[in-house]
């Protein structure tokens, strides 16, 4: 069984041809558009049109919330569930599956046992995916087509699972590795500027030096919901974060960060899971007031229910900037610009590296007020933040979106050497793109 991976069913749908730049002539009546299917809010829209005598068509719609089953939205035997007496194996029969946004079409053609896949919507502009399969009976050509997913492993298989990957990135809002701000891509660039927290090195330098020896471990954990494309998806997400920092010499401020986060998620109940981790060193400059910190970072997601998997690695550098005096707070400006690209994945024996390269800049402010009442006896503190996150490169489904965070803080006590320090941080943040909200909520600590 290959590769009915990608995970699921990207593979299982996209073992195809070769590359054509004009589609075949199809006989018989048009499957349904995407668009028709837009009271569909399932993961997967699945349109199928029958053909019958005197020109009369029958159009059905269903839907998926799991991909591993896709393929059969045109096996004969589903279709003579679904009919019954009306199919006939004579009559056209056309279908899309509307696949997380990318549609992908197939076709039996009057009096004709061949089997027809058509992707019209891949990245390469003006090209078009398809490919034939020619049995004794329309059943005996669906059975060719699903033994051709299990058992194709050569090199053009590879390349054309890559640019569909490449392609769901592009179409899709909710793909688990790249292009929407759930994805491990936006995940690797959110952790290299992160202002909705002070575990900054020139944050802690600007409070007077409480950033001594000794950096405590900070652990947190998020619950996110949202949606997008107008509702049709769906999604629960839980984070979780690990991040410990160290003085690289005894009295300096350069900090050495590294940053753990894991998540769980589910659009529509399919599941996925991610894993990061970031590695960087904050160096302070000019007068504790500003700060660099370049940073690399590794994610990794997989979900056979989405149809997804793959990992992806980021370098960056960031800026920032401390204003003190403004009213009681202080404001922080940040700044990053970094680059993110997919990797290889050869290690499972079947490379499906999509190839997305992507430039990503990410700027922002933050304002940092102490507030004057205590809760459990200790300080409290109050932070805004908001970032403008803006890709370029590869095409993606959202290159833009807007994050905004509040958070309310528990300090350490007044006779602590790390008195400006939040122990326990409650956050809530929101996330807004073109047609896409999420909000979360969390709490960390440090210790």
């Amino acid at each position: 069984m290959i590769k009915k991976f990608a995970w699921g069913a990207v593979a299982t749908l996209s073992m195809l041809g070769p590359i054509t730049t004009s589609a075949q002539a199809q006989v018989g009546p048009p499957p349904p558009t995407p668009q028709q299917l837009d009271q569909l809010q399932s993961l997967f829209r699945i349109g199928v049109t029958l053909g019958l005598p005197g020109g009369i068509t029958r159009t059905d719609s269903y839907g998926l919330d799991i991909a591993n089953d896709g393929q059969d939205f045109m096996n004969p035997q589903r279709l003579r569930e679904r009919y019954g007496a009306q199919y006939n194996d004579l009559f056209p029969v056309s279908g899309v599956i509307d696949f997380r946004g990318l549609p992908i079409y197939g076709f039996y053609d009057t009096n004709s046992p061949v089997f027809r896949i058509s992707i019209p919507a891949l990245d390469a502009e003006g090209e078009t995916y398809q490919n034939r399969f020619n049995g004794v009976t329309r059943q005996a050509s669906y059975d060719l087509f699903n033994e051709y997913l299990d058992e194709v492993d050569s090199a053009e298989a590879e390349r054309l699972v890559r640019l569909l990957l490449k392609s769901l990135a592009r179409y899709s809002p909710v793909d688990p590795l790249a292009g929407n701000p759930n994805s491990v891509q936006s995940g690797l660039v959110r952790s290299s500027l992160d202002l909705s927290s002070g575990d900054s090195a020139i944050e802690q330098a600007a409070n007077g030096g409480t950033n001594t020896a000794g950096d405590p471990w900070i652990v947190g954990a998020n619950y996110s919901g949202g949606s997008s494309n107008g509702g049709r998806y769906d999604f629960m997400r839980v984070d979780g974060r690990i991040a410990r920092s160290f003085r690289l010499t005894e009295g300096g401020r350069a900090l050495l960060k590294f940053d753990l986060p894991i998540s769980y998620s589910e659009v529509n109940g399919a599941r996925a899971a991610t894993a990061q981790f970031g590695v960087g060193v904050e160096f302070p400059l000019i007068a504790q007031r500003w700060s660099l910190e370049p940073r690399i970072g590794y994610g990794i997601t997989g979900s056979d229910q989405l149809g997804s998997l793959g990992h992806m690695i980021s370098t960056t550098i960031a800026s920032r900037y401390v204003l003190n005096g403004l009213g009681r707070g202080r404001l922080i400006i940040g700044n990053m610009v970094g680059y993110t690209s997919t990797m290889s994945t050869g290690f499972t024996g079947y490379n499906v590296n999509p190839g997305l390269k992507n430039w990503a800049f990410r700027n922002g402010v933050a304002y940092d007020l102490p507030l004057k009442f205590r809760g459990f006896g200790r300080n409290t503190s109050v932070r805004a933040s908001y970032a403008l996150t803006n890709y370029t490169g590869d095409k993606l489904y959202y290159d833009t979106f807007h994050e905004m965070t509040l958070s309310l803080g528990i300090r350490g006590r007044e006779e602590s050497a790390r008195n400006a320090r939040d122990l326990i941080r409650l956050n809530f943040n929101l996330i807004k793109a073109s047609d896409y909200t999420s909000w979360s909520a969390g709490l960390g600590f440090r210790f």
